[in-house]
């Protein structure tokens, strides 16, 4: 009885945690509409291309990037949505924006630095993570907010419209 007990806490906690991040989904495509700078972030083909990284759970991304793809576009631009494990492929590739599906510990910092390097949003909806320096996340509370990181923001000089500033919680 304590097993069933156990696993269906764990189902609970899985949903939940799928549920933020699907909520997180909806928040970064917000944010990036939100970045005064989202057009230049195009590719050669027109589009922005937003990168869904996972750990190990690639089908969840994948299934994430679907709905992404519903969307259509960002700013009156269209997406293009990737998923990946490692940004490695990415260094000479205009990226728009990337999307943490799931948590990342030991490549995190990697991560970050690749978002300043490249001018991106880093958007990652669990806990914790805008504190340790992704540049977007959410604040769940008795509502949904957008959650920043203003300190990384500057260093990646992305410029977010003062209306979204004006919503957003910090850290």
């Amino acid at each position: 009885m304590l097993v069933l007990f156990l696993a269906s806490g764990n189902l609970v906690a899985g949903e939940r945690e799928d549920w933020r991040v699907r909520t997180g989904l909806d928040v970064f495509a917000s944010l990036l509409a939100a970045d005064q700078d989202i057009a230049k972030k195009q590719g050669p083909d027109g589009k922005l291309l937003l990168i869904l990284m996972y750990s190990d759970k690639k089908e969840r991304a994948e299934d994430m990037a679907r709905d992404l793809m519903r969307i259509g576009n960002i700013s009156k631009i269209p997406i293009r949505v990737e998923t990946a494990a490692s940004l490695t492929g990415y260094e000479k590739v205009p990226v728009a924006g990337v999307f943490l599906t799931q948590k990342v510990t030991h490549e995190f910092g990697a991560v970050m630095r690749y978002g300043i390097k490249h001018r991106i949003i880093i958007f990652s909806p669990f806990q914790g993570d805008v504190e340790r320096g992704a540049s977007g996340g959410i604040l769940i509370s008795d509502r949904i907010l957008p959650y920043l990181n203003l300190e990384t923001m500057h260093l990646s000089d992305i410029r977010i419209k003062p209306f979204f500033l004006r919503i957003a919680e910090t850290p």
